[in-house]
């Protein structure tokens, strides 16, 4: 006889998650997401101690929202079937995540181009918008057309001068391996006239939106927020840092760990802060195990902050990490984490940045 069940996880995640908004509430969902998964492997594990035919299937909605069957039914069918009751319930999106105790290799939120509609589709959801330049498979897009999604993220019409802008970002990016690029999960840069989020207290001058824990790969530039730099040099700084810390958040998204990080968390001293921390633009190590003060905002600004000085500021960040022993275990933590991404970034790459 063949056993079917289908079980929904009820918890639903905010289907974009800025890496600041790591609170309680969004640790709990990640926290019961993780042992949603748990429970299915084991399941999985258990009933194939009797039956090796036993296989399950898990199906994720653009909500967040997972969808399980399991049973003896083809691999095919059980996808089927999670699939199904996915779309019935009225989810979109719906993407085969888990085939039995594998990942599904295939599963990603990337954002895609569309030619005919000239807009940018992310997570279910399109922003008309024109490509612009392209460098390393990476393309640099303009928006043109005011873009608000369901949950008052806004990216305005791009209408002041751009180019300059498109310099400095493909100098940032040709710093990267080819092979680092393609693996990391960067796939669009969107510049945005303005940017703004109801869920921050401030606005900002880029955005790696995530969808729960997989990034759909695309970098939002505020070009109003850039352009109010004046200096020229100090505006190719402002960018270089912005880039490249906006891009390991797409990094972390990739490494399923923007959320939730216990290795990276225990290495600390110090707690994060509980009040938002924004901090002024360079290194300050005032406090132990930190590269700057929005570094203590929570692990995600914690390793974005660390690997944007890292790679932008290589000198002083080398200088820093030798009086501070804190930060030279994240440091190793995260370049061997970069070196699983692409056997490229070895010391080589390193020894460029000086």
């Amino acid at each position: 006889m063949r056993i079917f069940v289908i079980l929904i996880l009820s918890v639903f995640v905010h289907n974009e998650l800025q890496a600041g908004n790591i609170t309680p509430e969004v640790r709990q969902a990640y926290k019961e997401r993780t042992e949603f998964v748990k429970k299915y492997i084991s399941t999985i594990k258990e009933n194939r101690k009797t039956n090796k035919k036993f296989k399950g299937s898990i199906v994720e909605a653009v909500s967040g929202r997972l969808y399980t069957s399991w049973g003896t039914l083809s691999q095919y069918e059980l996808d089927q079937k999670a699939l199904k009751n996915c779309k019935s319930d009225g989810e979109i999106e719906c993407l085969v995540r888990f085939r039995t105790l594998k990942k599904n290799p295939k599963y990603n939120r990337y954002a895609k181009y569309i030619n005919s509609k000239s807009s940018l589709k992310v997570l279910g959801e399109h922003i008309k918008s024109k490509k612009k330049f392209s460098s390393k498979g990476i393309d640099i897009l303009i928006s043109t057309e005011n873009f608000k999604n369901k949950n008052d993220f806004f990216c305005g019409q791009t209408k002041s001068n751009y180019k300059d802008v498109i310099n400095n970002l493909v100098k940032e990016i040709n710093v990267y391996p080819v092979s680092f690029l393609q693996n990391s999960g960067l796939k669009y840069v969107m510049i945005c006239e303005k940017i703004t989020d109801k869920s921050l207290g401030f606005e900002p001058g880029g955005l790696a939106p995530g969808h729960v824990d997989q990034s759909p790969g695309v970098f939002y530039l505020n070009l109003s927020a850039v352009n109010k730099i004046k200096n020229s040099k100090a505006k190719k700084d402002y960018i270089r840092i912005l880039f490249h810390h906006e891009f390991y958040h797409i990094i972390d998204s990739k490494l399923s760990l923007m959320q939730l990080d216990e290795a990276w968390e225990k290495i600390n001293k110090v707690d994060y802060s509980n009040d938002l921390i924004t901090g002024g633009i360079g290194i300050d190590t005032s406090v132990e195990g930190f590269i700057s003060g929005y570094a203590r905002n929570n692990s995600a600004e914690d390793k974005a902050e660390l690997f944007a000085f890292m790679v932008a500021q290589h000198k002083e960040f080398k200088k820093a990490i030798a009086k501070d022993e804190i930060l030279l275990k994240k440091s190793k933590l995260m370049i061997s984490r970069l070196k699983g991404i692409s056997k490229e970034i070895d010391k080589g790459f390193w020894k460029k940045l000086n």
